[in-house]
């Protein structure tokens, strides 16, 4: 296969291939696929047997029944292990005899869509450290009969290619639904890419769709314009003038020539787009109002992805307002873009965070500037499930949003001299940095924000934080971003730590912290910010030792709206504490305070002192990280209790490490709920139970139950000759089992 016309429009590559068909199935003319077994085998229904005149890998059929032994998801798309679908697995691609290492999976050959378009809709699943991604690609054929050219090797197939979605990284095997609007004015293809990753080659890992299905017209609630305004409709009342269809600017000075899919591809003959007419009788600050129909309200956010053409002098401005359908007048402004686009007539991708807890509309709100110099085009609106990054990056007035592809859209990265090593970085793939998340209509280099582990000039436990200062947190929101967290030293299991924190003029507060987590690609994550007014939100990374490897922050988003901590792993509750740097809210005490200031619990550091040999449990690390009791020949007791902020009526699974600093049977270790009125002991280890070793951390763990008017807690410790260390000290209420440990502990001391 050869290519046989290239072009590059704002580094997108979009090209035709020349292929041979080899071996090629007979044509239908439907390709809607549930991939349900007919006897003992799934169909195919009617896709391409194989894709040898692509020159990449083939797809397979398979079901859940096989996977463990070919490969593929477990179930299919409706939770059946005997249901079929369509996948292909990383050892295909790389092993395939064709030239390009990935698969396709490809519709058999349709007639043009109309001016309405179709609607694609399908299920998908992706695991592995083997696959990088997937794409849906639009094959628009160029051959004059493509049906005889895919029967007869000796005609060359010629196609344009235009990507309709892409995928990165891994579901996790859970299956996700997609949904894309598309048209085509020849005869098309639709073919899901699958694609290797290289740097994972011993990895296994798959692709799998299921359920695929085309409908005449747009997907619901989108538009291309290439028939009319679809369900969206012009404001009657509350605007000044209407939004017009077009297919190209008739001034030289504003408007497109084409509409998006022509600058996406300049060879596709071009279809519709929305626009205002900013001539006379328009005047300076008139608007038209596009309003969408009645959407309802969202479970979880969804992304609102439109091309926007603002080229002219006299540019207005374009606005995206959300309102709710029971509250009109709650008009809540969520995108916004003023002035002329940089540079010519540019079609630029946009996109917002859409998150509703009611029904509303959504309203395309576009202003003029200047008469007969303002016009503002708007094609291919379409939706897509889960939170994205404004773009661009300053299309709106609240904080946070950011893909960090062009700069940091207000995050703060600390100075480091020259001199001393940056820890904290925005950086692009290389040959050391693995690619980041965002997945961009334009063939750029991706950026992110690193904390760089192996900067050896910085200590065990050593934090630097990515700010965001004085952001308004009116009401609650949600801060979701992707992680990224590995070491290339495969056996070291203590990394490092991140957190996400609050700061503000009453203190600090951890909201989310994920400790020495090892991925090989992003991983989704969020946190409910409290509203709190004005304040700053940071990233906080906590280095372990020095090691090669990395913690990621990519396409930060913020909305309005509480939402679950993800992943589950990552929740702080009011006492959880690792001790890296200080107590966390605990706060330690004894006997007799002021004979005896110094026989509390401390906190173990670099400066102040730590216990022999013992490293921290949190990143195994010297130099302290802990809390301890040490005392040699006096009779102590202190108690070292917790904030007390816990929860009431909650039931709670308490673990935490201890180590045993010398064998004294006289020595105990207790954990206490302090009650109103009463104390309850609820565990307790003593001093000759505990086989004292250099270096040695025990598990404890134990249920704390549910108290109406709640309770505090607090560990007390008892020593004569020896002393106790405590580390890693987490509540959660999400376990369904909390096993008493050690074995060797007394529930009821």
């Amino acid at each position: 296969m050869c290519d046989i016309n290239t072009k590059f429009k704002r580094k997108i590559m979009f090209f035709v291939l020349v292929a041979f068909a080899f071996g090629a199935t007979p044509v239908y003319t439907q390709a809607d696929c549930s991939f349900n077994a007919t006897g003992s085998l799934a169909s195919e229904c009617s896709l391409l047997e194989d894709s040898d005149a692509f020159a990449v890998a083939s797809w397979k059929v398979g079901t859940g029944t096989e996977s463990y032994w070919v490969g593929g998801p477990p179930v299919d798309n409706g939770n059946d292990p005997a249901g079929g679908y369509g996948f292909t697995t990383a050892h295909a691609m790389l092993n395939t005899a064709q030239p390009h290492k990935k698969a396709w999976l490809v519709t058999q050959p349709s007639t043009q869509t109309g001016p309405q378009g179709k609607c694609l809709e399908f299920a998908y699943a992706t695991y592995g450290l083997g696959i990088e991604e997937l794409q849906v690609i639009l094959l628009t054929y160029l051959t004059e009969d493509v049906n005889d050219a895919l029967q007869n090797a000796s005609i060359p197939v010629t196609f344009r290619r235009t990507n309709l979605m892409k995928h990165k990284g891994s579901t996790q095997g859970q299956w996700e639904q997609a949904r894309v609007t598309f048209s085509a004015k020849g005869d098309f293809s639709v073919a899901f890419e699958a694609v290797p990753n290289p740097r994972y080659a011993r990895y296994t890992g798959y692709v799998a769709v299921d359920d695929i299905t085309f409908k005449d017209g747009p997907c619901q609630n989108e538009c291309i314009f290439d028939l009319n305004f679809c369900e969206l409709t012009n404001e009657p009342n509350n605007d000044d003038f209407d939004w017009s269809l077009g297919r190209g600017s008739g001034k030289t000075n504003t408007g497109p020539t084409r509409d998006q899919s022509f600058y996406i591809t300049n060879s596709v003959t071009s279809g519709g787009y929305a626009f205002i007419d900013s001539r006379y009788p328009r005047t300076g600050g008139e608007i038209a109002q596009l309003v969408s129909p009645a959407l309802d309200a969202t479970d979880s956010p969804m992304c609102l992805k439109f091309w926007v053409n603002m080229y002219g002098t006299g540019i207005g401005a374009l606005r995206v307002l959300h309102v709710p359908t029971a509250s009109a007048d709650n008009i809540r402004e969520l995108w916004r873009q003023e002035g002329s686009s940089l540079g010519p007539d540019y079609w630029y991708p946009c996109q917002v965070t859409v998150s509703s807890a009611e029904s509303f509309n959504l309203i395309f709100e576009a202003s003029v500037g200047s008469q007969g110099a303002g016009d503002i085009a708007l094609d291919t609106i379409t939706y897509s499930p889960g939170a994205c990054p404004r773009q661009p990056s300053l299309s709106s007035r609240s904080w946070g949003d950011c893909n960090f592809m062009e700069n940091t859209c207000g995050w703060q990265i600390p100075y480091f001299p020259d001199e001393v090593c940056s820890m904290l970085a925005r950086v692009s793939e290389s040959v050391e940095n693995p690619p980041g998340h965002t997945e961009s209509d334009f063939d750029s280099r991706d950026s992110y924000i690193q904390f760089d582990l192996n900067c050896y000039q910085q200590q065990p436990r050593h934090s630097v934080s990515l700010t965001f200062e004085n952001a308004n947190i009116a009401s609650e929101m949600c801060l979701s971003f992707w992680v990224f967290m590995y070491a290339r030293v495969q056996s070291v299991s203590k990394i490092g730590a991140l957190s996400v924190v609050l700061i503000t003029a009453s203190g600090n507060e951890t909201l989310w912290r994920l400790e020495n987590e090892q991925h090989a690609n992003w991983m989704y994550a969020q946190v409910t910010i409290p509203a709190v007014g004005i304040g700053t939100v940071a990233f906080q990374g906590t280095k372990a030792s020095s090691l090669i490897g990395m913690i990621g922050i990519d396409d930060i988003t913020v909305f309005n709206s509480a939402c679950a901590v993800l992943p589950e792993q990552a929740r702080v509750e009011a006492a959880d504490c690792s001790f890296d740097q200080d107590l966390c809210g605990w706060t330690a005490q004894n006997e007799n305070p002021a004979s005896r200031p110094s026989e509390i619990w401390r906190l173990a550091t670099r400066d102040a002192g730590s216990v022999g040999s013992l490293i921290d449990h949190t990143f195994g690390a010297d130099g302290g990280g802990y809390v301890y009791l040490d005392v040699f020949n006096t009779d102590v007791v202190s108690w070292l209790r917790s904030p007390n902020n816990l929860e009431r009526n909650a039931t709670y699974c308490l673990s935490f490490y201890f180590a045993a600093l010398f064998p004294d049977a006289r020595d105990e270790l207790t954990v206490v709920k302090d009650l109103v009125g009463t104390q309850e002991r609820v565990w307790q280890v003593r001093g000759d139970s505990v086989m004292f070793e250099d270096n040695e951390w025990y598990k404890g763990q134990v249920e704390l139950e549910a108290v109406e008017d709640g309770f505090t807690l607090y560990f007390e410790g008892r020593v004569s000759r020896g002393g106790w260390a405590l580390d890693d000290v987490k509540l959660s209420k999400t376990r369904t089992s909390c096993k008493m440990a050690p074995d060797f502990a007394d529930q009821t001391p």
